[in-house]
């Protein structure tokens, strides 16, 4: 057992949490530091989704020529904040030199293989926190209002066949039967029978937090604000005055990692990727199953209390106020699909950790033994948090990591 050595863990969100299992599972006493309430973050407000099926990246070889009109049409799920792109060039332009076919085909079977194994980090959590009563598996669907939609999605589809995930192809009637609530025709349609999805991703994090009081886990609720490395242990300064002594730490925090001084993380083209919510109270009945349009980029999920749609891309950074075009974007596609209120009695605003070639960083810093990475998850965050947590785990051990870990590794970007 490993209960003589101390880990911490930056970052309460469902990464960090599901880390701190992990970690715990292995024997190690665990620290969890964060400011906020654990899971009150991005993880809150995500669309809920287990994509397993979720290799293709935002990058596509195409986008430069829709690019133009993805950011001045008012029925574009992608906007920019002009000032922050030009503050911030060097994101812009490897996140772009990423959108050739060469890299986006690396993304997609790498993120490919590292999906597949997604249950195998979740489903040992959900069971320790007591926690499949938040869980539901209706399958999830994909929509495209015409036949040229769903021809032009079609690359992508056969690149989540390709990567393992099977998927049922459905007409107009196929989809009127499974969710009769649709107000728009939708021609086209798709249906990942297996998929699954949380009624409520603050609670999931919620229930993994308790879990890992139950196990004598200890919380910080304060910020990280340098990390300093001695000979053999690694010192976390607290921005309450106090600092944290332990063997090793694990930076989990999102896109507030890059915040932490002393992590050497200038090498790492972390930038933020801010996404949306709406939810409408009461209104969940509407629909089965999350059912996700296509071309508007987002999802609607039948939640606990509402039904929420959650998605868009905004490049503006984590220091600008939200953007009101966005909620009405949402607002008004999402009246145009469901029948529902005029207004929304949530609205929301979440920061995605996003790295230019749409991977994860997991493992070792590469400048020091003491230190680990865990972020950068895109839109997969609730999607790949177990794995994260369970190969980090295997790595703090000194084990061999279950799935290779090099196109992961920090280092990819010294």
């Amino acid at each position: 057992m490993n209960t003589q050595t101390r880990i911490a863990v930056i970052g309460a969100g469902i990464v960090g949490c599901s880390c701190a299992l992990w970690l715990q599972r292995k024997g190690f006493a665990v620290t969890l530091i964060d400011p906020e309430d654990p899971g009150s973050g991005t993880s809150s407000g995500n669309a809920g989704t287990i994509a397993d099926y979720g290799c293709v990246p935002v990058n596509s070889p195409d986008l430069f020529k829709r690019l133009p009109t993805l950011l001045t049409s008012k029925d574009s799920p992608l906007s920019l904040n002009l000032a922050y792109a030009l503050t911030h060039p060097s994101w812009m332009i490897q996140f772009l030199r990423h959108c050739r076919t060469d890299k986006v085909n690396h993304t997609i079977n790498q993120l490919g293989q590292l999906l597949a194994k997604t249950y195998e980090g979740l489903d040992p959590l959900l069971d320790m926190s007591e926690a499949r009563d938040l869980m539901r598996q209706e399958g999830c669907m994909y929509v495209y209002r015409s036949q040229q939609e769903f021809s032009k999605a079609n690359p992508s589809n056969l690149a989540r066949r390709a990567q393992g995930n099977d998927y049922n192809e459905l007409g107009r009637a196929d989809i009127q039967q499974l969710e009769p609530g649709l107000k728009l025709p939708f021609e086209r349609g798709l249906l990942f029978p297996a998929a699954s999805h949380t009624v409520n991703p603050l609670s999931l994090c919620q229930r993994y937090f308790e879990c890992f009081q139950r196990n004598q886990g200890e919380y910080i609720p304060q910020r990280a604000v340098s990390i300093r490395e001695d000979a053999d242990s690694v010192s976390i300064q607290l921005d309450g005055g106090g600092q944290l002594q332990v063997s090793r730490v694990v930076v989990a925090a999102g896109a507030f990692s890059k915040t932490i001084q002393g992590i050497a993380m200038n090498s790492l083209p972390l930038d933020t990727e801010r996404g949306y919510h709406i939810q409408f109270s009461n209104q969940q009945h509407l629909l089965t199953r999350p059912v996700c349009w296509n071309a508007a980029g987002f999802y609607a999920t039948p939640m606990e209390h509402g039904m929420r749609f959650a998605g868009t891309v905004e490049i503006a950074g984590y220091g600008k106020t939200p953007n009101p075009g966005n909620i009405a974007f949402l607002t008004r596609k999402a009246r145009e699909m469901l029948e529902l209120p005029d207004a929304p009695d949530q609205e929301w605003l979440g920061f995605r950790p996003t790295l230019p070639d749409s991977l994860p960083v997991i493992g070792y810093s590469g400048h020091s033994k003491n230190l680990l990475f865990a972020f950068g998850h895109h839109h997969l965050g609730l999607t790949l948090a177990g794995i994260t947590g369970k190969l980090i785990a295997e790595l703090v051990n000194g084990e061999q990591p279950s799935h290779n870990l090099a196109a992961l590794s920090p280092q990819r970007f010294l």
